[in-house]
């Protein structure tokens, strides 16, 4: 079964309210250099996952300096960190070895531009992006979609047929994000047949607040995909 990423969780009522709707990993946005309505600050992130992580799995979206992403793993202590940026390829390889000494797993966001299809990374094209950064050694690769006005979060539909030739290359896990809602994600999954879908605006009453039916739905569609 498809498991359910919700991000951008900004208080503990919505991540209380989507752990009990059956998601399986929620995304703090944690310290990001770019304004983005779901930032949190490593004070805020840390309280909201010291009351949910023991019921769900964490993740901390972040990134910048190593030595600051790792700071900030080693005191929020999720259970895995995104990095969503474009970070080089020593920096993840160095990441992940640093963090799997804490037991904490290591998802790369690779953002493909909307309309050009190209990877936010050393290699644009997206298989050989992918393949590179798989090997060092990361839990999961999630295809974003980017735009120039957002990193993330954009609302904007990834190339799906392009996330499938992604997924059919690589042998870890794969999540789906960008543009994904209640009424597109089921099939979504049929087509990219991801292990996550990770949805962040799809499910929100506003910017930084979600809507517990959409959050509900959007669950609920992916678990019976």
């Amino acid at each position: 079964m498809v498991k359910v990423k919700i991000c951008g969780i900004t208080t503990v009522e919505d991540a209380l309210m989507c752990a009990d709707a059956g998601a399986d990993y929620l995304g703090f946005v944690t310290e990001f250099p770019q304004p983005v309505p779901w930032n949190l600050t490593a004070k805020e992130s840390l309280q909201i996952v010291d009351k949910v992580k023991a019921q769900i799995s964490t993740v901390l979206v972040t990134t910048g300096r190593p030595n600051r992403v790792l700071e900030l793993a080693r005191l929020i202590r999720p259970h895995f960190v995104q990095l969503h940026g474009q970070e080089r390829l020593p920096e993840i390889d160095e990441l992940v070895k640093e963090l799997m000494r804490d037991n904490i797993k290591v998802i790369k966001a690779l953002s493909i531009g909307v309309g050009n299809n190209k990877a936010a990374f050393d290699l644009e094209e997206p298989v050989e992006a992918a393949l590179a950064i798989e090997s060092t050694g990361v839990w999961g690769i999630t295809i974003d979609s980017r735009t120039e006005a957002m990193p993330a979060g954009t609302g904007a539909k990834a190339d799906w047929s392009l996330a499938e030739r992604v997924r059919s290359r690589i042998s870890c896990n794969f999540g789906l994000a960008g543009g994904l809602n209640p009424g597109n994600v089921c099939q979504a999954i049929l087509i990219v047949r991801p292990d996550i879908v990770d949805v962040l605006s799809g499910v929100e009453a506003e910017y930084g607040k979600k809507h517990a039916d959409k959050a509900r739905a959007f669950i609920r569609a992916a678990k019976t995909a």
